[in-house]
């Protein structure tokens, strides 16, 4: 997890465990932080390919679906001994085969790409932040912006290893880089642009929950998400049970990761990943609701 993040979840914690324990004033403001707005890459791309229908289906946490069979591109040797990938003849079409194609593309990606650089990772307030006591209000919003921005412990950084791989890539700590299915997909486009390939995956809501994994909703299972429980680790057993701070939960609004592909060898080129998610912590009766998105963005080397 982001050293932002745990900077935050432990600094926010003892200062709402102050206001529980008796320096709130019993009233409740709601501020709203500035979004930073991009423009849309894929918009720029002439894009001929008909976007999927627009399934809207929420993420049920109960996840039953079949785990995806890991869909890596089997590796083939030419006469010069070199490694290389199986390369796809054909885009793609339709939602089901571009998210087969993605798994297949990201999966091999993580899997024997000589190295994956991390160009970057951003931290922004994505909506309205409420439930803050009015009291702690002004020390609440020093401590979210503070730590907004650029993570450093992200930035410029090179893995070749496949332990650093599997440790920081997404999906943090598995050898995988996506189990979606096309069940987890909101949105799914590819189109063509100087000579490449680029896939637009856009997750369904996840809506609250305490119960999500790497196994179950859907932004969890291709993106570096923020999970529940590990927050929920980070905040002091002390805080729960003096000041009445409650089990964290977590909802991710649909998220979007955008590759670009060489066609000829299936190879990914680069990444960005676009998280939404919103944290939920319960105060003596009182969510405090903390939206935030985290964009990654990467460099993949052959």
């Amino acid at each position: 997890m982001s050293k932002k993040i745990i900077a935050i979840l432990l600094a926010l914690t003892f200062v709402f465990a102050f206001a529980a324990c008796g320096g709130k004033d019993g009233g409740e403001t709601t501020t709203t932080a500035p979004v930073e707005t991009t423009a849309d890459p894929f918009a720029e791309v002439d894009d001929t390919t008909a976007p999927a229908a627009d399934d809207t289906t929420a993420a049920v946490v109960d996840d039953t679906t079949a785990p995806v069979e890991d869909t890596t591109v089997a590796d083939a040797t030419d006469v010069s001994g070199e490694t290389t990938t199986e390369a796809a003849n054909a885009m793609p079409e339709g939602k089901e085969a571009i998210v087969a194609y993605y798994n297949t593309a990201i999966n091999n990606a993580k899997k024997n790409s000589k190295s994956i650089h991390s160009n970057y990772m951003k931290h922004a307030v994505a909506g309205e932040i409420t439930g803050i006591p009015s009291a702690l209000d002004s020390i609440g919003q020093s401590l979210i912006k503070d730590n907004m921005g650029e993570d450093d412990s992200k930035k410029n950084v090179t893995w070749t290893s496949a332990e650093d791989k599997n440790a920081f890539f997404p999906v943090e700590g598995e050898t995988y880089a996506s189990k979606l299915t096309a069940a987890d997909v909101k949105d799914a486009k590819i189109v063509e642009k100087d000579g490449k390939w680029i896939i637009r995956i856009t997750t369904k809501d996840d809506p609250r929950s305490e119960g999500y994994s790497h196994s179950n909703g859907h932004a969890p299972k291709a993106f570096n998400a923020v999970l529940p429980g590990i927050i929920d680790g980070y905040i002091p057993g002390i805080a729960k049970s003096l000041f009445s701070v409650g089990t964290v939960a977590t909802g991710y609004p649909a998220s979007t990761v955008q590759v670009t592909v060489d066609p000829a060898t299936g190879n990914v080129l680069s990444a960005n990943y676009m998280l939404y998610w919103t944290l939920y912590i319960p105060l003596s009766g009182t969510d405090v609701v903390l939206p935030f998105s985290t964009e990654n963005d990467y460099t993949i080397n052959w």
